[in-house]
């Protein structure tokens, strides 16, 4: 199994060997980034609460955002103080226990609560009228603690030995054992990277049906209504794009940073392979990054942000167009002054000609005898 790395005799050997090779910093640099994004993310949420008003989706956002920070702030102290300790683990095996609990119950969260944002969009983009009726701010917090509580029960399985948890490379973190032989451990290892697989599935087929009816919907909508009415239809499907710019990018960094851990998962488990160290250790520093990158895209993405940008580019494409009418009108402009230059030479021109054609009539007629 892969554990039988950190479960060496040897540690002297062992400890030399991964200080000299890998260090803190990564880890110091991906704590800092996750607590301080989703705190920031928190205070917006609060700070904007009279624009979007707690609505469901909101909420699930503020749910997602709590996730990752307690993801965080309670598993990376144990990986800083093994760092610290020369890579031997403290705590024994409660304290792998624990780690590996708070890891899978962040990351199944993070997968449900995904998915149930987008299911939000879902329903109320194709079914309105259902969803306003049965839209209820407190059913969203019952959604969150049934999400929650499953995630919890399902991170609890390897504790009542179905499954069982492992410290993995380079021994500063605890996992599920997605190397083990036995059959339970074979069985979670794959209910693991099924459920993740197939959340990223569905809410992507989900994502895909919301674009085509926001789609069909303006396309109808759009025939037969009054100016007013058109804008109040623009704003508002504008409004439905902003949210489904977000959840679209928030389903990418989930698929990202998640599909290479569930593919390492399942080799790992269907292949019986020579374990591949530092691969595992890339896909589960991908999997950590969700927590970071997730409060980081409703910042930039959020609603208020995506105006900002959307009006930058149209007063953009306004000032190009201003700029090309001017120069249209410098050209028309020359060119008339040309045109007009042209006119008064061809009438001097013919002025000319005339005073002297009536110049030698006037020569004739004095030359000639009476």
């Amino acid at each position: 199994m892969a554990s039988a790395y950190c479960y060496t005799e040897d540690l002297t050997n062992l400890t030399n060997h991964l200080t000299t090779v890998h260090s803190v910093t990564p880890s110091a640099v991906i704590f800092s980034l996750g607590v301080g994004g989703n705190l920031l993310a928190i205070f917006l949420l609060v700070k904007h609460s009279n624009t979007h008003q707690w609505r469901v989706f909101y909420r699930l956002v503020a749910g997602l955002a709590v996730t990752d920070l307690f993801g965080i702030l309670s598993s990376s102290p144990l990986a800083f103080i093994v760092y610290s300790n020369d890579f031997r683990w403290v705590g024994g095996q409660p304290a792998c226990d624990y780690m590996s609990v708070v890891l899978i119950f962040a990351s199944v969260s993070t997968m449900l609560i995904a998915t149930s944002m987008s299911m939000d969009r879902f329903f109320a983009v194709c079914y309105p009228f259902v969803y306003k009726t049965f839209e209820k701010k407190r059913r969203v917090h019952v959604i969150l603690a049934s999400l929650w509580i499953f995630a919890l029960l399902f991170a609890c399985l390897p504790l009542v030995h179905l499954g069982h948890n492992v410290r993995h490379f380079p021994c500063t973190w605890c996992f599920f054992d997605y190397f083990g032989t036995n059959v339970t451990d074979v069985i979670y290892s794959l209910l693991y990277a099924s459920l993740g697989i197939l959340t990223i599935a569905t809410s992507s087929v989900i994502n895909i049906l919301v674009l085509v009816a926001v789609g069909k919907q303006a396309k109808r909508h759009h025939k037969g209504l009054s100016v007013r009415s058109r804008k109040g239809r623009k704003r508002a499907k504008r409004n439905e794009m902003f949210i489904l710019t977000f959840i679209i990018a928030i389903l990418l960094t989930f698929a990202i940073c998640w599909l290479p851990l569930m593919i390492r998962i399942v080799t790992n488990i269907s292949l019986k392979q020579i374990p591949d160290y530092p691969s595992d250790l890339l896909a589960i520093r991908f999997a950590s990054w969700n927590q970071i990158l997730d409060p980081w895209i409703y910042i930039v993405l959020r609603k208020e942000m995506l105006a900002r940008l959307y009006n930058v580019y149209r007063r953009f494409n306004r000032q190009e167009a201003s700029e090309y009418s001017v120069c249209n009108a410098d050209r028309s402009e020359v060119n008339d002054n040309g045109d007009m230059r042209n006119r008064l030479n061809t009438a001097q021109d013919e002025t000319h000609q005339q005073v002297l054609m009536q110049s030698s009539k006037e020569t004739g007629n004095v030359l000639s005898p009476n």
